[in-house]
């Protein structure tokens, strides 16, 4: 569970005040479930003085610290026992933020989005970023293995295990019809005519 905490009425949000730069988007399932707009300072953790309080044991009370700097903002972990992580990464020292990044602290994940709209849903990747049988086929296709690797180099590699194998096979099936000349005839002879 998520919540955003003012400390008074002075700081919540009135007509007069100038529109959040960035939003931290809580995400659920692929869709944004909270927002919360990132005005100065903002800190994030399990303790209720944060403004951002994230109730999950693997949070530390006081986790991470979002700074703005050059109309972005700049994340730092706190000294986390579970580390904060930024687009999957852990990250060691403060790391400036892109428009859409993920941010993850324990079991919440974050999308940060520049400018003064939310969107309700990720967007898929654009077709530009997809590799040329993705932009073709559809972005199902996964474009990296689990363990980091090309797709297509794993499945390059596993065609020409296969091909080796046969041509063993092969190799070895040459050599025993080789060895075995007498079976050969047989072999040839028995589905043509058969027993008589």
């Amino acid at each position: 569970m998520v919540r955003y905490i003012a400390e008074n009425d002075e700081e919540a949000p009135t007509i007069q005040e100038s529109p959040a730069s960035a939003h931290l988007a809580l995400l659920a399932k692929g869709r944004v479930s909270q927002s919360f707009p990132l005005r100065g300072e903002v800190q994030l953790g399990r303790e209720k003085d944060n403004a951002i309080v994230v109730a999950d044991q693997k949070v530390s009370r006081h986790h991470a610290l979002l700074t703005p700097i050059d109309e972005t903002y700049i994340i730092q972990d706190r000294g986390s026992a579970n580390g904060t992580y930024v687009n999957g990464v852990r990250i060691a020292q403060p790391t400036r933020l892109h428009h859409e990044d993920k941010i993850s602290l324990g079991d919440a994940t974050f999308l940060f989005v520049l400018g003064s709209t939310m969107p309700t849903t990720i967007d898929p990747p654009l077709a530009s970023s997809a590799s040329p049988v993705q932009a073709v086929l559809g972005a199902s296709i996964p474009s990296v293995a689990k363990d980091g690797q090309p797709i297509w180099l794993v499945i390059g590699c596993m065609a020409a295990a296969i091909v080796a194998l046969l041509i063993i096979l092969a190799i070895m099936f040459g050599l025993f019809l080789g060895h075995n000349s007498q079976f050969l005839g047989l072999m040839l002879w028995w589905p043509a005519g058969g027993v008589g």
